[in-house]
Formats: C-alpha cells, sequence, structure tokens
C-alpha cells in the first residue's frame, strides 16, 4: 500500500492520550526498570499519566516503545503490551462500547472514536462477506522498526478485550500482517489461535459474522443513547496541540503558583530560551499564551470542583488579588469567574488576537 504523505510536524501533534504508554511502562517496570528513566527527556513524567487531558505524540511514544524494547529484552513487546490491555484502558470510549448491543456495534463505536481511545495507528472495520467481518488496521507513519509493535498491539488489545466482552472461547478467523515472519512468530499463533498469514498485501484480522451480532451482557437499550449522547459530548475533538507545548504545559501545571522564567523550562527539556522562543513563534503562540492557557484550565478546574474562595483561587493561579484575577479570566473566555460557579458552561481559551494581554502578575 503507497505511503500517504504528511506534514513533517504531524508527527509531533500531542493527540491521542497516552494510553499505550501507560501499559508499556508498567510491563518494563514490572522487570526491574526505572519509568522515570523511560520517560527522561521526552517531555512527560511518569505522575503527567494520571492526568485524564494529558496527551502525546507519535514521536514521544515511538521514542519511549525503542527504548522500552531495549529494556525490556523480549521481541514480542508489542504482544505483551497489547494483551495487557482492558476495556477500562480506552477510557471513554471504553464506557460507550460497554453500552453497546454487539460486539460488532462496540468496536464500530471505538473506532469512531480510535483517537480519543489512544490508538497510534488508523483503524476499519467491514463487511467481507455474508460469514466475515474485517478490521484492517495501518501505521499512521512510515516506520518499518516500530510497525510490528504498533500493529501486534492493536489486534492482541482488541481480541482481549473481545474475550473480556464475550467470553474468552472468542477467537479470529486469520490474521494476516504485511510484514515479513518474526523469529518469535509463533507467540501469534499461541495468542490469537487461528492461522496467521506474514507478507500479505494489508494487515488485516478476520472474524466470523456471528461474533459480530454477539450480544453484550452490559448493554442496556434503556441508557444506551442517553449515555452515549454524553460520552459523545465530551469526546468532542479538540485541536491537536503540538508535542513541544504539551511539554511547556505539563512543566507549568506544576508550578502555575509562581510561573517560571522560560529559561528555567528550557533547561528542563533540554532547549535554549531562544530555541524555545523561536519553536513557539513557528507554532503561532507564545509562552505567555501557554501560561494563560494552563492558568485558565486550573482556575475552571477550582471554580468547578471546590469551594475555595476567589482570592484563594487568585493566588493558586499566580495573581496577587483577586480583582486582576477577575479580569483576567473575562480575557481569558468572556466570562466572569461567578458565572462558571453559578452552572455556566466553560467557554474555550478566546483566541490571542481577540484577548490581547493576559493581565497576570508575573512576566513571562
Amino acid at each position: 500500500m503507497p505511503l500517504k504523505p504528511h506534514h513533517p510536524d504531524a508527527e509531533a501533534a500531542a493527540d491521542v492520550p497516552p494510553h499505550v504508554i501507560r501499559q508499556v511502562l508498567q510491563l518494563v517496570a514490572s522487570r526491574g526498570h526505572s519509568a522515570e528513566r523511560l520517560c527522561k527527556g521526552l517531555g512527560f513524567t511518569p505522575e503527567n499519566l494520571c492526568d485524564a487531558n494529558f496527551r502525546v505524540s507519535y514521536r514521544q511514544t515511538s521514542l519511549l516503545v525503542r527504548r522500552a524494547m531495549q529494556r525490556w529484552g523480549d521481541p514480542a513487546i508489542g504482544i505483551a503490551t497489547g494483551a495487557r490491555q482492558t476495556v477500562v484502558c480506552f477510557g471513554l470510549p471504553g464506557l460507550g462500547m460497554l453500552t453497546c448491543a454487539t460486539l460488532g456495534e462496540a468496536f464500530q463505536y471505538l473506532i469512531k472514536y480510535q483517537r480519543a481511545a489512544g490508538a497510534l495507528t488508523t483503524n476499519e472495520m467491514s463487511i467481507l462477506d455474508e460469514h466475515h467481518f474485517v478490521t484492517e488496521v495501518n501505521t499512521r507513519f512510515h516506520d518499518p522498526e516500530l510497525e510490528p509493535f504498533f500493529i501486534e498491539e492493536i489486534f492482541v488489545s482488541g481480541v482481549e478485550v473481545s474475550r473480556a466482552m464475550v467470553g474468552s472461547h472468542f477467537r479470529p478467523a486469520r490474521l494476516e500482517l504485511r510484514y515479513p515472519r518474526p523469529e518469535y512468530a509463533a507467540a501469534y499463533s499461541e495468542y490469537f489461535r487461528c492461522p496467521v498469514v506474514f507478507n500479505a498485501p494489508m494487515n488485516r484480522l478476520i472474524c466470523d459474522m456471528a461474533w459480530y451480532h454477539c450480544p453484550l451482557p452490559t448493554h442496556d437499550r434503556y441508557m444506551q443513547d442517553s449515555l452515549q449522547a454524553q460520552i459523545d459530548e465530551l469526546l468532542e475533538q479538540e485541536t491537536p496541540r503540538n508535542d513541544l507545548v504539551e511539554s511547556i504545559m505539563n512543566e507549568l501545571r506544576g508550578s502555575i503558583d509562581e510561573v517560571p522564567a522560560l529559561a528555567r523550562i528550557g533547561e528542563a527539556l533540554n532547549l535554549s530560551e531562544r530555541t524555545l522562543r523561536r519553536r513557539l513563534a513557528e507554532l503561532d503562540t507564545s509562552y505567555q499564551r501557554l501560561v494563560d492557557q494552563v492558568r485558565y484550565e486550573c482556575a475552571l478546574d477550582l471554580l468547578k470542583r471546590s469551594d475555595m474562595p476567589l482570592i484563594d483561587i487568585a493566588m493558586a493561579t499566580g495573581f496577587t488579588d483577586a480583582r486582576n484575577f477577575r479580569r483576567a479570566f473575562k480575557r481569558w473566555c468572556g466570562m466572569l469567574p461567578n458565572q462558571i460557579r453559578q452552572g455556566a458552561p466553560a467557554p474555550r481559551l478566546i483566541p490571542m488576537e481577540r484577548a490581547g494581554s493576559s493581565g497576570s502578575q508575573t512576566a513571562v
């Protein structure tokens, strides 16, 4: 299959939850390796993985996987990683799967929100013929060294979740893989329990239609529509961030009450202040803008989830008094903090050209 061209920055788009990274780190840590060391220099720490809003790029994931492969010492790490996945690992899309009536419907729902479920591949499901349905998987970027890992992980996790949902007797009819037969090919047959074909034209998992129509015990026809509507709203697509932007914001989240100078952020990321400013300008943003974004996110969280007085929220987000905080908040979103506390839906941060100066107390 011909490779699709992609924008040079596409690999750096922080657009997926770190579900694969979480499992890889836990897997390698089970053999005594340091998760902190594996993450070093990638722009995040293991603690960031607990943040529901944290996103990673393909570049960050691929660098970590390469490190993990060197330390794991077992070429079948993709199979081992996929086997750790559960429906809970898919986040909100996984919850949506549980509302579906059949296994096939559940996976169609998952594919609809595959990026939000942490997929680093592009996945499609279709009816092959009257007896079979098929899932086709392609890597997002040309990376022959890591293609087996990402294909193994996605197919194994799909089978693992299927067995959890409809029974351990689930098995595909055939697995077709477009890369050469690896030295650990026996592990494929052992796990999938079906014929496996290598050097095939496409990466495909073919299953009997009986599985597609297999009912799910978690289905509730009274709750399905309403619960899925709520999940759909929460999964509204956001513009992905660049992984450099995400890394800077991760540094800021830990010290937003006393914003560090950009030079200090650069030290943490092994980049000079000048390089950071140039890279941010190329991304049409600025350090101050990222400070505003993190302050706004923090303020929203405190306004919604706590009864803290406004002056305390102001101090927690880097302001010296409530008045300046109110002014900045109004610039950020066009609303006052009390409107959020009264139940008004929180808008997104106003674009830079409309927001103007942040009015914050720390020059950055």
